[in-house]
């Protein structure tokens, strides 16, 4: 290997860690590819960049979600961590109930930690945990359950968010 790449100069003084230019992707097991791309794609509204025989990235918020099913670790039953997160609007915390109960995927009640965010926990099919963080603006927030700064335990029950099948609707929901 070339000392020059694995090596720093000598010249050079590091006085700490540097700045990255941005967040590139997050990656997370898959139990079965086919079905992973369609609820990233039909459930969560991502667009695939990337598509090969044992890795996807779809993204999301301009952000890669990979999942790959070879040389994967998946998740124990009732952890939290690791998840990861997106912010929300009010509106579109309902608007995803809703749709996550259409696809009949199970997903946690509202609730909050101090009387103004509002979260909501769900899985993906291979029980990847994700949820969404409404910093503000949701309706009675303050009267939502009150949970600790971790969710999982007496607020959420997050084994209760696992499932092994779902679907997506085939025709749009009406408005009455």
């Amino acid at each position: 290997m070339n000392d020059v790449l694995s090596k720093p100069q000598a010249t050079t003084t590091i006085a700490g860690p540097p700045e990255f230019l941005s967040f590139s992707h997050v990656s997370v097991p898959c139990r079965d590819l086919a079905e992973g791309k369609r609820f990233y794609v039909g459930v969560m509204g991502g667009k695939i960049r990337v598509d090969t025989p044992t890795f996807a990235a779809i993204t999301i918020c301009g952000i890669d979600v990979g999942i790959g099913n070879e040389g994967c670790t998946f998740l124990e039953p009732g952890t939290e961590y690791p998840h990861f997160a997106f912010f929300a609007g009010p509106e579109a915390m309902l608007a995803m109930k809703a749709w996550l109960t259409r696809c009949g995927i199970p997903s946690s009640g509202f609730w909050t930690r101090n009387g103004v965010e509002t979260l909501l926990f769900f899985r993906d099919p291979s029980g990847n945990m994700i949820e969404l963080f409404c910093e503000g603006g949701f309706p009675s927030a303050a009267d939502l359950p009150k949970g600790p700064p971790r969710g999982h335990g007496t607020t959420v029950d997050v084994e209760t968010l696992r499932y092994q099948s779902w679907q997506l609707p085939a025709t749009p929901a009406r408005s009455s």
